[in-house]
């Protein structure tokens, strides 16, 4: 259905920039992402991105600036979105934890978006973003798994003896089985694979070979653990600030493109076919071994949660989970 949105050239850091009417009744939304333009995980958001500037012709006006790296740190994305540098962004939960410290817990939802907005989940998450001064208009990434990816075989859910490098979505998990951890931006991995500072690394089953990661991996592992989580997130000043025809488009749009978020599925199975293809084993772990791998996750992340803000843990746990 979506189309690609060519990236826009230069643009201004002001307040101002975030939204400056083109007509009465059009409005300017600089749009950017926290992965990189062109990159396979953004394709679906820029996509939508020029489907909005297509049908939305005389009512809204995106200016699509890029993604990070190129337009700084992703984990400064959403601040800047909260501080009106830019209108809207697409981003992960645990690259806003500055922002929303329990949006790291968007990584333990066991339903898809399609539930939260029955089940009270969803209104519950917008509250939280509006404290932050931010608009959740949705989730348009869900239901798909983290890997871990190695460059040597296991065994089993024991991780002792390896060093995996980690985002903090997934440190403590990787700790609880063993492993050493270390911190390292994204483009860093290939290196560290490469001169094998590192053994291996998280990530979703999209994006390999965006990196050429592909080059440097040799096994991945299932099951795979916690769920992928992508949000687009607009200032609220600028939500705000938008007429009801407006917002009510914004509305329909993201609804037509969570309403085909089971294609981001679609495409985990082409992008393992083709890790298969380049020479990436799966590592199947056995039942007893999965189950041990599945527990520890859920059992480690919401413990995570609690730590950071047992109220609010306490609530989304009702929202997320299976019952």
């Amino acid at each position: 259905m979506f189309k690609k949105l060519a990236v826009m050239g230069a643009f201004s850091l002001s307040l101002f920039s975030m939204s400056a009417p083109v007509s009465a009744d059009e409005v300017t939304i600089k749009a950017v992402s926290a992965w990189r333009a062109g990159s396979n995980i953004a394709a679906r958001y820029e996509a939508w991105l020029e489907e909005l500037n297509e049908r939305g012709e005389g009512i809204v006006d995106v200016e699509y600036i890029g993604g990070a790296p190129a337009i700084g740190s992703p984990t400064q994305v959403v601040k800047k979105v909260q501080a009106g540098v830019y209108g809207m962004v697409y981003v992960t939960g645990g690259w806003y934890t500055n922002v929303l410290p329990s949006a790291e817990s968007f990584k333990l939802s066991e339903v898809d978006v399609s539930v939260l907005r029955t089940n009270g989940g969803f209104e519950y998450i917008q509250a939280l973003h509006e404290e932050k001064g931010l608009y959740y208009l949705g989730r348009v990434y869900d239901t798909s798994p983290y890997y871990l990816y190695l460059n040597k075989p296991i065994e089993g859910a024991d991780l002792s003896g390896l060093n995996i490098r980690v985002s903090p979505a997934y440190k403590e998990f990787f700790s609880a089985l063993g492993a050493s951890t270390q911190s390292a931006p994204v483009p860093e991995v290939y290196t560290l694979m490469e001169r094998g500072v590192i053994d291996g690394f998280g990530w979703v089953a999209q994006g390999l070979f965006d990196f050429s990661w592909d080059q440097v991996v040799k096994y991945r592992v299932d099951p795979g653990f916690f769920t992928g989580n992508a949000h687009i997130i607009v200032n609220k000043g600028l939500w705000d600030s938008m007429t009801p025809e407006q917002q009510g488009f914004m509305s329909e749009m993201i609804l037509e493109m969570e309403a085909e978020n089971y294609t981001v599925a679609e495409q985990d199975v082409v992008e393992m076919g083709m890790m298969a293809e380049a020479g990436i084993e799966t590592i199947t772990l056995s039942p007893e071994q999965a189950a041990i791998w599945t527990e520890t996750a859920r059992r480690v992340g919401w413990e995570t949660a609690y730590s950071v803000d047992a109220e609010v843990a306490e609530k989304l746990e009702g929202y997320l989970t299976q019952k």
